[in-house]
């Protein structure tokens, strides 16, 4: 377990594709080789993860990345905010690095020319601590705008779609196969039971 910096922070991360305790301590396991987590307690009954870290050392793309490595998916959430007092591109940045600042933000994104920030965060994210960053920057984080779709949920959807349809379609190459079956043994029936009888000269 790394020392613990006095500038940790603490993010809770819902967590997808854990079927038994084994995935939990195979998440913890894995975080905890992760340079700048300090402590990781994954508890696989509430599908959620605890981690403190250093945001100097690595932030939470790094570790929802190091979850997805491991073969499991870290619920998030996307949403649009509109933003309002910026003039250029230095602008953009700044508030990019104000909302990414903020604990429990993943990504964030600013259009200047919409004046609308995409910010991807995790539960239990503050979204007055964002406009409250935002604001310290220099600028005003309008009210959510619109709330994209869950990411986890709609990855999710589509495994399933791929999944449902690789049952369907292995469902149509069984049935196939039992037919070409049942055809064969249906002819050797029908051949030996009409087969002709040799007489004897």
């Amino acid at each position: 377990m790394a020392q613990k910096s006095k500038k940790s922070e603490k993010a809770h991360i819902h967590i997808t594709g854990m079927t038994c305790t084994t995935c939990a301590a195979t998440i913890e396991k894995g975080l905890a080789k992760t340079p700048g987590v300090e402590q990781a307690n994954v508890s696989f009954a509430s599908e959620k993860a605890v981690v403190e870290y250093d945001p100097a050392k690595v932030n939470l793309t790094k570790i929802k990345d190091t979850i997805s490595q491991l073969g499991y998916g870290v619920a998030t959430k996307k949403s649009i905010f509109p933003v309002g007092g910026m003039t250029c591109a230095s602008c953009v940045a700044r508030v990019e690095a104000a909302l990414s600042s903020v604990p429990g933000v993943v990504s964030a994104s600013v259009n200047l020319a919409s004046e609308k920030a995409t910010v991807e965060y995790t539960e239990g994210t503050n979204i007055a601590d964002l406009r409250r960053a935002v604001k310290d920057a220099g600028y005003e984080l309008g009210s959510e705008a619109e709330t994209l779709e869950d990411v986890t949920i709609a990855a999710q959807r589509e495994l399933q779609g791929i999944r449902n349809r690789f049952i369907f379609s292995a469902v149509l190459a069984a049935a196939a196969m039992a037919a070409s079956s049942i055809t064969v043994v249906s002819n050797s029936l029908r051949l030996k039971r009409f087969r002709p009888v040799k007489f004897g000269n």
